[in-house]
């Protein structure tokens, strides 16, 4: 088991279990007086749950405790963790932990929970002279996506579609520059810079859960951050 890429093997420590519980799901609805049927509304994921045992073992139980403080320092904000057992990474955000004596002094159990989620590696797909493609998508949640435009020569209402509900546009780009629309920072730059004022959009890019008609010009790429259980398939 790795955390934040540290292999536990640091801290004298091993996964003893993870287990690993799927995320729920709320309807929104209204029924109205002589409606004949309720009005429903969007659908919420909640994060999925995790419930994690961490066997160490030291010199002492003082030994112990200080790996054991030193683990914990890993979960002060969010954490992504390679589990035993299973494919991906799972970001997780601590709700509670406690810590199990063992009968022999050397051995300290430390029992966590996370809500969280799983996510597949980054899928990095390049369009060259490509005009469109069609994505399928598995998993629970939207995926937002890191999308570069490179110019070859100037640009002017570059239009993206299927990355979203609307269209992204790319009002200007000069020769030889390129865009990047990030949706996992929240940012829009161009050579670092902010470049906001050369797109116009009203969400930032995800693919949606299941098949994704995609359309743009050429030279772009997408980069997905892919929720668990699968992976984005790009058929050109």
């Amino acid at each position: 088991m790795k955390i934040n890429g540290i292999d536990i093997k640091k801290y004298d420590a091993k996964q003893l279990t993870a287990d690993v519980q799927p995320p729920s799901f709320s309807n929104s609805y209204e029924w109205l007086t002589s409606a004949a049927l309720p009005t429903e509304f969007e659908t919420e994921v909640q994060m999925g749950h995790l419930k994690l045992s961490i066997y160490f073992k030291g010199k002492d139980r003082n030994n112990i405790i200080r790996a054991a403080s030193e683990f914990m320092s890993n979960f002060t904000k969010a954490c992504k963790m390679e589990l035993d057992g299973y494919k991906g990474t799972y970001i997780g955000f601590i709700t509670t932990n406690d810590y199990e004596k063992k009968n022999v002094k050397q051995r300290y159990i430390v029992n966590l929970e996370f809500d969280g989620f799983f996510v597949d590696d980054d899928l990095s797909i390049t369009f060259d002279g490509k005009t469109s493609a069609s994505f399928y998508k598995v998993g629970t949640r939207d995926t937002p996506c890191v999308v570069e435009v490179y110019a070859k020569s100037a640009l002017t209402n570059y239009t993206i579609t299927g990355l979203g509900e609307d269209d992204i546009i790319i009002e200007s780009l000069a020769a030889g520059k390129t865009v990047v629309i990030d949706a996992k920072t929240g940012l829009v730059t161009i050579d670092g810079a902010n470049a906001f004022d050369k797109v116009n959009m009203w969400t930032f890019p995800v693919l949606k859960t299941g098949e994704t008609a995609h359309k743009g010009e050429s030279d772009y790429q997408i980069h997905a951050y892919v929720d668990l259980g699968g992976e984005s398939i790009a058929d050109f």
